[in-house]
């Protein structure tokens, strides 16, 4: 049975429609250095039971346990909306002392001005990253079809990521905003890897071009996508104060995974109608 490309070239479409729709309706998390808040680092002896700490603040309070050559750490993120006297008294008690003072304490405010410079610098790299994207691709093309399909697949790799951080809880912060910029420039290279040797080389057939490009893009993700499992692996149980290293992790492996959709169906399949059936009627 013959695989309808056109069809097959619409599914990651789709799933890219109600992976926005979803963001939309549930929202995304944000971090403290996001949305504002407070953070504070308690300097605490090395066998400390957070799991008893947590028990014990409000709701919503993140707690992590740092531990380095110089310490043991606590580390306690709470939003702007959590009153953080509680959190004081709560300190005191599980530490036993009268005045926080007496600990090796210090808290630090995120304000709502952050906040605001945080979304206005991070939409401007955004929307920056993917306008040179489009006039880079456009200039090596020179063909709207070809290029406006790189550039749906990089939009639509960024949507599924953020989905997937939606649908997950990864907050959004500085470290996560990054990793959406390096999916863009990995995006773009594997669609121009693939646009290059199909519409640039003229040796062999189409679809022989097509599986050629495959090959070598799968063997890419799949390296890739193994490097950033392995990496989440490595943060989530040997290293769990790397918190920022397995958020990052994370979404680019809901990236690449995206990518391996976007590349090797819609992008395959609008390069198959371009060559075989678009330019034929011209």
């Amino acid at each position: 049975m013959k695989i309808n490309y056109k069809i097959i070239a619409i599914i990651p479409v789709i799933l890219t429609i109600i992976s926005g729709i979803f963001v939309y309706a549930h929202g995304l998390k944000e971090s403290i250095d996001v949305s504002g808040g407070t953070e504070i680092t308690i300097t605490a002896p090395n066998n400390v039971d957070i799991n008893k700490l947590k028990e014990i603040l409000p709701t919503g309070v993140e707690v992590k346990k740092s531990q380095s050559v110089s310490g043991t750490f606590i580390i306690i993120k709470a939003g702007k909306d959590v009153d953080t006297s509680q959190i004081d008294t709560a300190l005191k008690n599980f530490f036993n002392v009268d005045d926080l003072n007496k600990l090796q304490y210090s808290q630090k405010q995120i304000g709502a001005s952050l906040s605001e410079k945080f979304w206005k610098d991070g939409f401007k790299a955004v929307g920056f990253a993917f306008i040179f994207m489009a006039i880079v691709v456009y200039l090596v093309f020179r063909t709207p079809v070809p290029s406006a399909a790189v550039i749906l697949a990089a939009v639509s790799d960024i949507v599924l990521a953020i989905g997937g951080m939606s649908l997950f809880g990864i907050p959004v912060s500085t470290a996560t905003v990054a990793a959406l910029l390096m999916l863009i420039g990995y995006s773009v290279d594997t669609d121009i890897m693939l646009t290059t040797r199909v519409l640039k080389r003229r040796a062999g057939s189409l679809d022989e071009r097509i599986n050629e490009s495959m090959k070598t893009g799968m063997t890419m993700s799949i390296t890739t996508i193994v490097a950033m499992f392995v990496l989440y692996l490595v943060v989530s149980y040997i290293v769990p104060a790397a918190s920022l290293l397995k958020d990052i992790s994370a979404v680019i492996l809901f990236g690449l995974i995206a990518d391996l959709m976007t590349t090797w169906m819609t992008n395959v399949g609008i390069l198959r109608y371009y060559v075989s059936e678009y330019k034929g009627r011209k």
